[in-house]
């Protein structure tokens, strides 16, 4: 028995000084999502804590009547001795393994966003979005467009952010991508720059459908800090500074300490001191 078309699964994964983070982006999901809409939301849990965990719940709940969550859990340890970073955790790597983990729940896709993101739009159209017999749909990263060649992968296409992600699960698992990944992180180290993001796009490299940036605007977007490969890429950088979908706020510069002159800052910190966390902290 397969799920009802009209529920969407969301995952997204955090640890526990991401959890007042993921409480934003959860609130501005179900803000945005149509109505006749069910989503699940999956958390990969990275040692969260009970009481953020009840938070988090409530703030799904007080938020929609149409969507549940619960708490994924990955074998760590397949991942504890690859690159981290100051803002990139071993959390970040769990996205490699959920497609296996939701294999039994029987969805054609999943929706993957990154929990650092305030999202302005209804993710129903991103879950629709055509996928061309790819493995995964996602957005060009700006800054990467042609770091292929550093991951030793001779092919003429772009570079993906692994922030927001569509993924055919049935495909993914037929093609053993999490295998795979986990294979090149182990063997490539010397390569590896960007994290589990680095493996994907050596795994994945034309096995991926553009999606339109306005679904993934991360920060060197929203900056236009890098030059868009093609007139085509240029114009729709254009259309996504418009009417973003999803702001990602990529890098270490987080709305939450170091980022200045974003202009989606303020919108995001009104959320996030609106939320059950700081009330909280404040209480």
């Amino acid at each position: 028995m397969f799920p009802n078309k009209n529920v969407i699964p969301v995952v997204t994964a955090s640890d526990e000084n991401y959890a007042p983070y993921l409480s934003v982006m959860l609130c501005s999901l179900l803000d945005h999502v149509s109505k006749d809409v069910s989503l699940n939301i999956y958390v990969i849990d990275d040692e969260i804590s009970e009481s953020s965990k009840e938070k988090l719940e409530e703030t799904v709940q007080n938020n929609s009547k149409q969507a549940t969550i619960q708490y994924l859990t990955v074998d760590g340890q397949i991942y504890e001795d690859f690159l981290v970073s100051d803002h990139i955790t071993t959390t970040a790597y769990y996205r490699i393994s959920l497609p296996k983990i939701l294999k039994k729940y029987e969805y054609q896709k999943v929706l993957y966003i990154d929990a650092d993101t305030l999202i302005l739009d209804d993710v129903a159209k991103l879950y629709q979005a055509d996928l061309q017999g790819k493995t995964i749909g996602a957005v060009i990263d700006p800054g990467q467009t042609k770091a292929l060649e550093r991951l030793g992968i001779d092919s003429e296409d772009y570079y993906f952010n692994s922030g927001v992600m569509v993924i055919d699960i049935e495909r993914w698992n037929d093609n053993k991508i999490t295998e795979k990944t986990i294979d090149f992180l182990k063997n490539h180290s010397d390569k590896i720059i960007y994290h589990d993001q680095d493996a994907l796009n050596a795994v994945l490299y034309e096995d991926w459908a553009s999606l339109h940036p306005r679904w993934n605007m991360q920060t060197s977007l929203i900056f236009d800090r890098h030059p868009a490969p093609t007139k085509q890429y240029e114009q729709t950088y254009k259309e996504g500074n418009a009417t973003p979908a999803i702001v990602h706020f990529t890098g270490h510069d987080k709305p939450w300490n170091t980022l200045e002159d974003h202009p989606y800052q303020d919108e995001y910190m009104n959320l996030l001191k609106a939320s059950i966390f700081e009330k909280a902290v404040n209480a």
